[in-house]
């Protein structure tokens, strides 16, 4: 009886050993599958979970979810939603599914795209921007997105007199652009400790919104 326990023992001890090897296993060929993904197209997900659909349509019949963090090769890409960029995935058995990011870029990440499809995006919380100097200003406060990470930052500082009150006004308008000219712009009211010369900033009467 002790033989018999101690052989079934050691039976349920291999299994584990085999069950732990083969978990390991499987562990590293997923990791080398998904660098192999991550060498093309691909998209990693950021949110939550994201619903597949089997059309790029939100009303189309949902197949599933995929979940935060895990990363798929994109097929194609359709941009006839004014309001999503949609995607189409292939998962790990080969078959494929539509799942949409928001033009702000907040449900995925998209990386390696052939083509620069999204026009940028700059936002910042604060409705006022102070700085001591106009030499001291900087665009850490700003958050921005785009689809491709080469885009570039600029500024004008626009000065404005406010009658009513007859105090000095100045404004900052930001504008994110990408290598392949599509751009956005934000204006945010701005306030130095430091009045800046007037060779430096430019008169609201110009200020454009676009």
């Amino acid at each position: 009886m002790k033989k018999a326990f101690t052989i079934f023992l050691i039976l349920v001890a291999l299994c584990g050993a085999g069950y732990g090897v083969k978990m390991v296993l499987d562990k590293k060929q997923e990791e080398k599958r998904i660098e192999e993904i991550k060498k093309g197209w691909h998209v990693e997900i950021l949110t939550e979970f994201i619903n597949i659909r089997e059309e790029p349509d939100r009303y189309s019949y949902s197949t599933g979810t995929v979940k935060q963090g895990e990363v798929y090769a994109v097929v194609e890409n359709d941009l006839s939603d004014p309001n999503l960029y949609w995607y189409l995935i292939e998962f790990k058995d080969g078959t494929t599914g539509w799942i949409a990011n928001n033009t702000s870029g907040t449900y995925l990440k998209d990386n390696n795209n052939p083509n620069d499809i999204a026009i940028p995006i700059l936002k910042f919380d604060e409705a006022e921007y102070h700085v001591v100097s106009i030499d001291d200003i900087n665009y850490d406060h700003l958050r921005t997105w785009d689809d491709k990470d080469d885009f570039e930052l600029s500024h004008q500082v626009y000065h404005e007199v406010d009658r009513s009150k007859d105090i000095d006004q100045y404004w900052i308008k930001y504008t994110i652009t990408d290598k392949s000219g599509k751009y956005s712009s934000k204006t945010q009211k701005i306030v130095f400790e430091i009045k800046p010369d007037e060779s430096k900033v430019l008169s609201w009467s110009e200020y454009t919104r676009n």
